[in-house]
């Protein structure tokens, strides 16, 4: 019964960082979609700038939570995995993707207000070429 019971133990400590990683990258897809729907609505139904940066800030939690995860999954997974080679899945790198997009998506949003004329459409246009 003991073995029994350790036995359980092990495989339920040998899941636990899988449903963690999972967790992590569920959270960070729902805060993904929040981010998706604020932004829809502060650049498309009124330009709202003051979101802007509360939607960079939403873009890099979920940047930060996608890090971990895609951290832990590697090294838990080999210590797993005793055979020493294993090619990841495109998920891995699939994953990474939208990790550097979500940084992309991140920055952008945080520089979004310094440009808050020309999206409006006050601003000057600018022309390359003069004619003199």
């Amino acid at each position: 019964m003991v073995c029994e019971c350790e036995a359980i133990a092990a495989v339920a400590e040998g899941i636990a960082w899988a449903q963690a990683v999972a967790a992590l990258m569920i959270i960070g897809l729902l805060i993904l979609i929040i981010a998706f729907i604020i932004s829809c609505v502060a650049l498309c139904c009124s330009l709202n700038i003051t979101l802007l940066p509360f939607i960079g800030a939403l873009l890099i939690l979920v940047v930060i939570l996608q890090i971990i995860a895609l951290i832990i999954y590697p090294v838990k997974f080999n210590e797993l995995i005793f055979e020493g080679n294993y090619y990841y899945t495109w998920a891995y790198g699939f994953g990474w993707g939208a990790t550097i997009l979500s940084i992309g998506c991140a920055i952008l949003f945080c520089c979004l207000p310094r440009y808050e004329d020309e999206l409006s459409g006050l601003a000057k246009t600018k022309y390359i070429y003069s004619s003199a």
